[in-house]
């Protein structure tokens, strides 16, 4: 605000001329400058939104399983120098969405649970008895796969987001495990299920694989 001394050009003047209002206050002529406007947001284009709603389909996922990406994207996440839940939505955000805006959903064939260099396990079965989940694989033909690596089992119910997990399962050369529920907590509903290796001795794991879903 600028008090305007009598006598001049503009004290005699009362209203607004262009960004300026001119008014009376306590007996003193008075001026101030209008509020700049603020600038309307542009609308996002397509595929702005497309990116954006990726997340927003991905996030229901990522979130419960937090604490299994922090050891499945612990090495990753450390030579990238970001967090393992970063490392974890950078990848999936790339190649685990399908179909077209606004028609997004999650490609479970492409999400990643466990990202790194050891062999992954190939050509995984699952079996459901009871509240008991039978996992079997192949024998390692690369001769590159430490016959002592751990299994790693996700199993996640996205009918109530709820997570289930074995960070030290069978060892690769077991070629099988199984995964018991809790019969306190188990529930009804869609399971999305995974498997990973990793080094006992290091933080090192393998790409995670995706082993089909099952329904109580």
């Amino acid at each position: 605000m600028a008090i305007l001394q009598e006598g001049t050009v503009l004290a005699g003047i009362r209203g607004k001329i262009g960004n300026i209002v001119i008014y009376q206050w306590k007996n003193k002529v008075c001026a101030r400058s209008l509020p700049k406007k603020a600038r309307k947001k542009g609308t996002r284009t397509i595929p702005q939104q497309a990116q954006n709603n990726k997340m927003k389909v991905l996030s229901p996922f990522l979130n419960p399983v937090k604490k299994f990406l922090k050891v499945g994207f612990k090495q990753i996440a450390a030579d990238q120098e970001i967090s393992a839940n970063n490392a974890a939505k950078s990848v999936n955000l790339k190649n685990a969405i399908k179909g077209e805006f606004p028609e997004q959903e999650i490609n479970w064939d492409k999400i990643l649970v466990a990202d790194g260099v050891l062999v992954k396990p190939e050509n995984v079965t699952i079996k459901v008895e009871g509240n008991t989940v039978h996992f079997s694989w192949d024998e390692d033909q690369t001769g590159l796969g430490s016959p002592k690596d751990r299994a790693m089992i996700l199993l996640y119910n996205k009918t109530f987001g709820r997570v289930d997990a074995n960070y030290s399962g069978a060892r690769r050369d077991e070629l099988k495990d199984t995964f018991v529920f809790d019969p306190r907590y188990r529930t009804i509903g869609t399971y999305e299920v995974f498997i990973a290796f990793k080094d006992v001795m290091s933080d090192h794991v393998s790409k995670s694989v995706y082993c089909g879903r099952f329904t109580n």
